[in-house]
């Protein structure tokens, strides 16, 4: 199981729109955060760093370290490559047309497009926007992980679990259909505008001086693919660590989705299977799941929705405490970037108990110690 899959769509639990708990210690901005930086980018090789920390519903702190690029630095300017963090956008969209009446969540998506592979296959006609945003279809994550590039239903929708990523792209065509407009079209108005962020699906149309030069996991800087990427409803999100941070803000705004505002709540399928809990103390597991667009994790004094984003050359994660307002966004620029964003946040906040139980994992512990630097 890949990094990009365990952040993205391993966790899941109850979700309920839910006033602040009683406010948590504040984690402070180190004085030496440069010097966590570097060490946590010299511990797992990456290139650079951006962190965001949020408390009480509100942005609290934020600090940048390493390149952007070679001989660039990372800035609060710097558009790194968030992966499938793309994906918490598509749900927000799909969620502000539900909640507009333009489209229902449990409605079939065949009415407006079928994909081509699956026609032949009846089943087709149960995939719903939330049965797709919970990852319930059934469909592997993209073509190429079949052995003859078709995409082919593995059970039947809504009856497990399993990450896709192509079915994100199935919900931006039948988004797009339904409203008559390009999908990025749709992100603009319905989203990005309203919440006073940029962001881009895809680099199209992004400065390329501002795009992060992808560094793989073997330490090298690859190059600048700004033509490379189609806009997309599950990947290759550009974005700032700031401007995502205020987007993370605006999505965790209940009133925003109006009658849809419990819809992100509900839980739509577990995937505890998928991540057992491996904590010393098993009183303090959490309840896992994933909803609508997101991954969650409830703990008895904690509600964290989170999601990650990983490649061969970036890595992302964000998380929020839905009872606390607390969370963090991080973005890396390197393909080791999950060891030094999960470092980075264990030393920051130690106490952390969403971090804590990814620590716990055998999935992650395998693959940091894939990642982490030799002494050599």
């Amino acid at each position: 199981m890949t990094s990009r899959i365990l952040l993205a769509g391993l966790l899941t639990g109850g979700l309920t729109a839910t006033a602040f708990a009683q406010p948590q210690p504040a984690v402070e901005r180190p004085a030496d955060i440069d010097a966590l930086i570097e060490e946590a980018l010299t511990l797992y090789p990456s290139a650079g760093l951006a962190i965001i920390r949020i408390e009480d519903g509100d942005k609290s702190w934020s600090a940048y370290g390493g390149e952007q690029g070679p001989g660039v630095p990372v800035s609060e300017d710097t558009l790194f490559n968030t992966a499938s963090i793309a994906k918490t956008l598509t749900a927000e969209l799909t969620l502000r047309l539900a909640a507009a009446g333009a489209i229902d969540l449990d409605e079939p998506i065949s009415s407006e497009y079928v994909h081509p592979d699956l026609a032949d296959d009846p089943r087709h006609q149960h995939l719903t926007p939330a049965i797709i945003l919970s990852h319930q279809t059934g469909l592997k994550n993209w073509a190429y992980a079949y052995d003859d590039d078709t995409l082919a239903f593995t059970y039947d929708p809504g009856t497990d679990y399993s990450y896709s990523g192509a079915a994100y792209e199935m919900l931006a065509e039948f988004l797009s259909r339904r409203m008559d407009a390009p999908f990025e079209q749709l992100m603009q108005s319905w989203v990005l505008e309203p919440l006073n962020a940029e962001a881009y699906l895809g680099a199209g149309g992004a400065s390329e001086a501002r795009l992060t030069t992808p560094m793989g996991h073997d330490r090298a800087y690859g190059e600048i693919r700004s033509g490379d990427f189609a806009p997309s409803a599950a990947d290759n999100l550009f974005v700032t660590a700031d401007d995502y941070s205020t987007l993370l803000l605006g999505m965790m705004e209940a009133e925003a989705h109006g009658p849809m505002a419990g819809a992100r709540g509900t839980q739509q399928v577990s995937t505890a299977d998928e991540a057992p809990c491996m904590l010393e103390d098993q009183s303090q597991c959490p309840l896992n799941g994933h909803t609508l667009g997101w991954s969650v994790s409830r703990f008895e004094d904690a509600h964290f929705i989170f999601h990650g984003g990983s490649d061969w050359a970036e890595n992302a994660l964000a998380f929020y405490d839905m009872e606390s307002g607390d969370g963090y966004v991080v973005m890396v620029n390197g393909g080791n970037g999950l060891g030094s964003s999960l470092h980075l946040i264990t030393v920051v906040d130690p106490d952390n108990s969403l971090i804590s139980t990814l620590m716990s994992m055998p999935q992650i512990q395998g693959a940091l110690s894939q990642m982490r630097a030799s002494d050599e």
